[in-house]
């Protein structure tokens, strides 16, 4: 199965208001080799103010930012490519938690699935979730990253890359880190095969739910530098989401929590001390059966026994995992009742899925060149965040189609929304802006970078102005 390298460069950080401004990607077969490529970059939406470290940090320049391609237009040749590169598996860096996100508001926000990457047999992983994995359990394979400003060991893509004399020409540049997470994930392999293969394998949903079922212990690889692999036991497959499966943590002993009433057990799922941990197993997890228990020094033989004993506890314990079903499903239903529908269609992702008819109606509207016909479509789609994101589209081509009053009130909706004072809000308006771009000046975080810095204001200044006029 062929692999797809991608990485996002974006105007900020905030996963579902900020949007990406250069996206990179990569196809290459099972022994690393380049098939294919995409190295896109795209101007700014009307509406987004790009956060100014961000841009110190990536380097998109302003120019683009004010007339390259529509975000519309580079999210369309992205989806097509990605769908010729299909089926594949989809890899990032710390992808899962954010450029796997930004991909699917992207895709949703210009009328394709989101859910490009897991269906349609394409499969997701993540290569720091890899790296991490591989490196806490034998540490040295792969050597970790220096961060001579912190002076201390890092899992930065740039500080593995340079640790490990990867290739890689410009950090924060889309491709050139797609470049290096592509030699990263090689050296992986050719560290360890073993690991590597298993990784893939748990990147398929009904491969890793068999395996988590046909064993008594497992390791489950950590999140965060600062943690170590958790020894647990599968428990159940959470009745309402057949994609979350809990454990029991081994270090704690199961018989001070088996007489545990439903109420009790949601509240240790949802506590700090996490002695049962759920995992979503569409995200790829690293989970390692007894065999990597047994092989490995994550743990010595005192510890094992201790968890090999704790595991036995939970041998026949119908009623405890009865009471978990149903504690999973009344955190599930309290979720869904007590979570209003969000206010902001960027929020609403998830919020229901497309009907077939409305699915066949954004077919034909990506088929349609004529933008009255557009304009005309939009307003017959039953979901309204269909309605809105048509708007959008044929806004950002064609604004001239809006009648009058519909066109000035939404200059004037995207005005106040960048223009806002107050802080709370999600998105990056004028206003932080221009207080980062003064602490910037104040703190000199990038001395190197004070050219750079007058064009950014100016055209952050530039841009208050014009949604100014927006109001009038």
């Amino acid at each position: 199965m062929n692999y797809v390298f991608y990485d996002f460069e974006t105007s900020g950080t905030d996963r579902y208001f900020d949007q990406p401004i250069q996206i990179a990607a990569q196809l290459v077969d099972e022994k690393f080799n380049v098939l294919d490529e995409i190295n896109e970059k795209c101007k700014l939406k009307d509406g987004i103010v790009p956060n100014p470290a961000a841009l110190l940090i990536n380097k998109v320049d302003i120019d683009t930012l004010e007339n390259g391609q529509s975000f519309f237009q580079m999210i369309d040749k992205v989806y097509k490519t990605f769908n010729k590169w299909s089926p594949a598996i989809f890899f990032g860096y710390n992808s899962i938690f954010f450029d796997e996100v930004v991909l699917r508001q992207s895709l949703y926000q210009s009328m394709y699935s989101p859910y490009l990457t897991n269906t349609n047999k394409n499969r997701r992983s993540d290569i720091y979730n890899i790296v991490l994995g591989l490196d806490k359990l034998k540490p040295g394979l792969i050597k970790r990253g220096f961060n001579p400003k912190t002076e201390k060991e890092s899992y930065k893509l740039e500080h593995l890359a340079t640790a490990n004399n990867l290739e890689q020409e410009t950090a924060h540049d889309a491709l050139s880190d797609v470049v290096a997470t592509r030699e990263l994930a090689k050296l992986i392999s050719e560290c360890d095969l073993n690991f590597w293969n298993h990784c893939l394998d748990m990147s398929e949903i009904k491969f890793c739910k068999e395996y988590v079922q046909n064993d008594d212990i497992f390791l489950i690889a950590p999140g965060y530098p600062s943690q170590k692999y958790t020894t647990a036991s599968f428990l159940t497959v959470n009745p309402y989401r057949d994609k979350e499966v809990a454990f029991f943590d081994l270090k704690n002993n199961p018989s001070e929590y088996m007489e545990l009433k439903t109420s009790q057990i949601i509240s240790l799922l949802q506590g700090k001390n996490k002695i049962m941990k759920t995992l979503e197993i569409n995200k790829s997890p690293i989970i390692l059966n007894s065999d990597f228990l047994d092989s490995s020094k994550v743990f010595d033989n005192k510890e094992i026994s201790i968890f090999r004993d704790h595991q036995k506890q939970l041998n026949n314990q119908e009623q405890f995992i009865n009471r978990l079903n149903h504690a999973l499903v009344e955190i599930q239903e309290d979720r869904e009742i007590n979570y209003p529908m969000p206010d902001f269609l960027e929020t609403q992702i998830y919020a229901s899925f497309v009907s077939a008819d409305d699915t066949k109606m954004m077919e034909q509207f990506k088929d349609c060149k004529v933008d009255d016909l557009r304009y005309n479509m939009s307003k017959k789609f039953s979901d309204p965040r269909l309605r809105e994101i048509g708007y959008r589209i044929i806004y950002s081509e064609n604004p001239d189609i809006f009648p009058k009053e519909k066109l000035k009130e939404r200059k004037q909706f995207l005005a106040q929304k960048v223009l806002s004072t107050d802080d709370g809000v999600k998105w990056c308006t004028i206003e932080k802006a221009k207080k980062d771009l003064e602490e910037i000046k104040t703190k000199d975080k990038f001395p190197e970078e004070k050219g750079f810095i007058k064009e950014i204001e100016e055209f952050i200044l530039k841009e208050e102005v014009r949604y100014k006029a927006y109001l009038t």
